[in-house]
């Protein structure tokens, strides 16, 4: 898993990376679907905050949102077989 600098892309191709996880993601099961615009903000607030990275997955060939938490743990497993 490689992390990419949400700040280094542009404007547009944030939006669209943003809009094609969500739709990727569509299963909410909850009573009421999130509107697509306000899960979009949910992201980039979580982005912009520090909260939430932008990850590729060479082996899944995907870009795709992740808790900064679960990143670090995916590093720290890497470190650990790397000893």
């Amino acid at each position: 898993m490689i992390e990419i600098d949400h700040t280094l892309l542009s404007k547009d191709a944030l939006d669209n990376l943003i809009i094609e996880i969500i739709t990727r993601q569509t299963t909410d099961y909850g009573e009421v679907e999130l509107d697509i615009h306000i899960k979009k903000s949910q992201l980039m607030k979580k982005l912009h905050d520090g909260d939430a990275v932008i990850v590729y997955s060479s082996k899944e060939e995907i870009c795709d949102i992740i808790r900064v938490e679960d990143f670090q743990i995916w590093q720290g497993k890497l470190e650990q077989e790397a000893i």
